[in-house]
């Protein structure tokens, strides 16, 4: 239990910024004496520091507590279908350094994610400082029993083991779902901050989604709560097989559903072709659509039924207060987000909120940082790690 609290004091400090020992017994409902154990271990270790603070008492200093925030550092990293982005933070989660690798510049995702996992450690050891945990955020389904990447279309990733290649990288670490990292991020600085019941919807080269229920990442069985790119939009598609495959729903409400149906429009219409070329991407036909141009508005008609149909599922569900609508594709549906809003309301009773992500393209990114600094929080009570957490393990 002592361990256990020594964790709650590490969070407590984090989340303060600035403290002191009566405030944390206060608040925390400890003894003073536990207390000062535990911050005088903390401090010895170097994970927090204490100063001198006179501000606005005009008598005696009071001892302020921080986090030694470069005394460890720790990565998030995206492990997109084209690209792949790491940070470096320290314990306060502010971003120290950057890098973006494509997987085509890299020759495939598990080597772009070696090299942003090499520069990370360059930036780290530049600062002299060690990474303490690494948390990689992928589009596909990390499966519970077997550890292999499963679902993954979009990244070719039918039981690849990644996790067993981040465990020779040598550090604690967690692997999970892009957009289940994002939500993290959304609740903790985003659309979703102050909520404890929000979904996130992502859509991008494909189509995520992830649940947050009083206050807790859902997760299921098999760690596919929130896949709701299996939807099926028409019962008619019951007759195929796509447990494998790009799902139901996914096949019309993604960056990759958009541009394949607008390219098969620009092959048999030559009006199509001149609206947005032979070879559109899913930006050029919802650009096209937002400028009234007929088939584009008749591509981003289906993408918003299609949209309306996903909320609708989760408000059903779920009942959330928010749906955070996140990816490339999914901001960029941002003018659009007002129809979709009466679409909803014709068929949930107390709609949720829609908002468009203003994190841009890093909530997986920040979402891996607060992922790998809980991670290695827990380490820092080494006997509460076997008990709460396991190495390649998720965040709950």
């Amino acid at each position: 239990m002592g361990e256990v609290n020594e964790y709650l004091v590490l969070e407590y400090v984090r989340d303060n910024r600035r403290t002191t020992r009566p405030e944390i017994a206060r608040d925390l409902q400890l003894s003073q004496a536990s207390v000062s154990r535990m911050v005088a271990r903390l401090i010895a270790r170097g994970v927090l520091v204490e100063t001198g603070d006179t501000s606005g008492s005009g008598g005696r200093p009071r001892v302020v507590l921080t986090l030694n925030v470069e005394s460890a550092c720790v990565v998030g990293i995206d492990l997109g279908g084209t690209k792949c982005h790491g940070a470096l933070s320290g314990l306060d989660g502010e971003i120290l350094a950057e890098e973006y690798v494509t997987v085509a510049d890299a020759g495939g995702a598990f080597e772009a994610l070696e090299r942003v996992w090499a520069a990370m450690q360059t930036a780290a050891a530049a600062r002299g400082v060690e990474i303490g945990a690494l948390a990689v955020g992928v589009p596909a389904v990390i499966d519970a029993d077997t550890e292999l990447a499963v679902r993954g279309p979009n990244v070719g990733w039918a039981g690849f083991d990644l996790v067993d290649r981040v465990r020779a990288f040598g550090v604690p670490f967690l692997v999970d779902n892009d957009v289940n990292l994002a939500a993290i991020a959304e609740g903790e600085v985003g659309q979703a901050l102050g909520s404890r019941d929000y979904a996130v919807l992502s859509i991008g080269t494909g189509l995520g989604g992830a649940v947050v229920s009083n206050g807790r990442l859902v997760r299921g069985r098999h760690n596919a709560a929130g896949e709701i790119g299996a939807l099926l939009p028409d019962v008619r598609m019951l007759g195929e097989n796509r447990a494998s495959d790009i799902g139901g729903l996914e096949s019309v409400l993604s960056g990759a559903a958009i541009a394949h149906h607008a390219r098969e429009l620009a092959a048999s219409s030559p009006d199509a072709r001149a609206e947005f070329g032979e070879a559109p991407t899913a930006r050029e036909v919802i650009a096209a659509g937002l400028d009234g141009l007929p088939h584009g508005k008749a591509l981003l008609d289906d993408v918003v039924r299609a949209l309306a149909q996903a909320v609708i599922t989760f408000a059903a569900v779920t009942d959330p207060e928010t749906v955070v609508i996140d990816g490339s594709v999914g901001r960029a549906l941002a003018p659009l987000l007002d129809d979709v809003t009466r679409l909803v309301a014709r068929h949930i009773a107390t709609p949720p909120r829609l908002a468009v992500s203003d994190l841009g393209p890093n909530s997986t990114v920040r979402g891996a940082l607060s992922g790998a600094l809980h991670h290695l929080r827990l380490t820092e009570a080494p006997q509460v790690l076997g008990e709460l957490t396991h190495e390649g393990g998720t965040p709950s």
